[in-house]
């Protein structure tokens, strides 16, 4: 989700009023990045009390419940986010800069208000929150009852509250570090004989789950000799073979931002692949750049981006030196003709890379977030996730909208053939105007009337057929699970990536940390086991 609309102009603490019913309808008011003048803050102490958490929420990352009057002493902000929304993920850096900074002074805790029902499952987002890296605690508040004591209106927002127990105010959307700053700093200040500096009782998700070779999977692609893997958790890229034995790992376990040798080389939650001849091309997502990997010599190089989070928005077409620009969560990638088109989740846009020129510019959606079809630049996206080509059509994983796009490359146009908006979702199939999928993160087109759809958070695989203008589920339950056999009573746990390989489906079964194969002759999912090299 994105920036909410806001009747003041300047980016300032906004203090929280009763929300009630009327959380549910504003939730639906959304704006692409508003832009804010620096804030203004009042030096007053006439602040409301905060609201205490409900004893019978679920806590993750901590040994026991926290309470608000336990934190007295500390800056508090909580961060009221859902783990779908691009937004929120990007916010998450702020955040661990800040803990980092602050240290014991400041305790950040995470409200997660979910907008999918899927994000509502306790394990899930156990996960969830190993894969994002989060250390500071996190509180499962499914049915919004903090978002609507607070006012909460949009995901995300932050409410700082001060060493005496006090709400602050709040900030909505991204780019609000230096103002948060500001404000702890002016906070430790002002209460500097009264600051609480005692760790608070911190007991790791990811301890909890034991070592695997892969780490939240993310996207595969499948070249003539080899499948590569995104292994998102661990940082790095598995290449196999057709067998499914290893033939290279190219990065490490430690994120980082580095070129170099197959060894020496480092990414940050790498997502989206993309064969050519020669290479191999990846979505550094957590790095906001495109890398690619030289098949010949194994080495690392950057392509497009900086490593850095583009903070502006770019809606126009223009045509940027490519390493020479920031980028925005690049999710996922599909090449043709010497072009690399790149979904671009963090702008919601579809991007395209010239590998001649070396040049990259927005190329579909006008960087609203919605569902709207027609011209390229005057379509809108929202979160865009998954790509697959056929031919000159071009299908996308429009995640957010929970819907399926179709961009032809002839008539430059945008259609949609599965979905119809940003909270209409749920799972069911049959004739596509009424059929509902779950923030779908993966597209794999057989030809351009037979796509396959990872429908993420259903759990399920599903194949939309324009000859029948229909949808239906052919692997999966619909609930979380994990196990093999007939396709349809077989457990997927959030699949994220798919591709074919031989005519059967491979998928990215990411919170269950390991590859499934569909085979549609004998409508069996069995694993598609990785084989050390001998």
């Amino acid at each position: 989700m994105t920036k909410q609309i806001v009747t003041n102009t300047t980016k300032k603490f906004l203090y929280p009023k009763k929300a009630g019913l009327l959380f549910y309808f504003l939730v639906l008011i959304i704006l692409l990045d508003v832009s804010f003048n620096p804030p203004a803050f009042a030096d007053s102490d006439r602040h409301p009390p905060a609201v205490e958490f409900r004893s019978d929420l679920p806590w993750l990352n901590v040994s026991r419940p926290l309470k608000l009057s336990e934190l007295k002493g500390k800056v508090v902000i909580l961060d009221f986010w859902t783990y779908g929304c691009i937004n929120c993920i990007h916010v998450l850096e702020d955040l661990r800069k800040l803990e980092h900074k602050y240290a014991n002074k400041l305790v950040v805790i995470g409200i997660h208000t979910p907008k999918f029902d899927n994000e509502k499952n306790l394990e899930t987002l156990r996960r969830i929150i190993v894969r994002y890296d989060i250390e500071h605690p996190v509180v499962n508040d499914i049915d919004s009852y903090m978002g609507m004591r607070y006012g909460m209106r949009a995901w995300p927002t932050q409410y700082v509250i001060d060493p005496a127990g006090n709400v602050l105010g709040r900030v909505e959307g991204e780019n609000n570090y230096d103002v948060l700053v500001e404000a702890i700093d002016k906070l430790l200040k002002k209460y500097a004989k009264q600051l609480n500096d005692k760790p608070i009782p911190l007991a790791l998700e990811k301890k909890r789950f034991a070592k695997t070779l892969l780490a939240a999977p993310g996207k595969i692609a499948v070249s003539k000799n080899y499948v590569a893997i995104s292994d998102s958790l661990h940082h790095r890229i598995i290449l196999a073979d057709h067998k499914g034995i290893i033939r290279k790992i190219i990065g490490g376990k430690q994120a980082g931002f580095k070129n170099g040798n197959a060894n020496n080389a480092r990414f940050k939650s790498p997502q989206g692949l993309a064969f050519s001849d020669k290479r191999l091309y990846v979505a550094d997502t957590g790095n906001h750049s495109i890398r690619t990997i030289d098949l010949n010599n194994w080495r690392v190089s950057t392509v497009a981006g900086n490593g850095k989070n583009d903070n502006k928005v770019r809606h126009r077409v223009a045509a940027y030196k490519a390493t020479a620009i920031s980028l925005r969560s690049p999710w996922a990638l599909a090449l043709k003709n010497k072009q690399l088109y790149i979904a671009m989740a963090g702008n919601h846009q579809i991007w395209r890379l010239n590998l001649e020129k070396k040049t990259i510019s927005p190329w579909a959606g006008s960087g609203r977030e919605s569902i709207d079809d027609g011209p390229l630049m005057q379509a809108s996206f929202s979160q865009p996730s998954g790509l697959s080509f056929s031919g000159d059509k071009l299908y996308v994983a429009d995640a957010e909208d929970s819907a399926v796009r179709k961009i032809d490359l002839n008539k430059h146009r945008v259609k949609t053939l599965l979905g119809s908006g940003l909270f209409d979702f749920g799972d069911k199939d049959g004739a596509l105007k009424k059929a509902r999928l779950q923030h779908v993160l993966g597209v794999a087109a057989i030809d351009d009337k037979h796509i396959y759809i990872a429908d993420t958070y259903n759990h399920k695989l599903k194949l939309l057929d324009l000859n029948k203008h229909t949808v239906r589920s052919v692997a999966g339950t619909g609930k979380p699970g994990k196990g093999a056999g007939k396709a349809r009573s077989a457990g997927l746990n959030e699949p994220g990536g798919i591709a074919v390989l031989d005519g059967k489906i491979l998928i990215a079964d990411t919170n269950n940390n390991r590859i499934m194969q569909y085979d549609p002759s004998s409508k069996t999912l069995t694993e598609w086991r990785l084989k050390e090299k001998n």
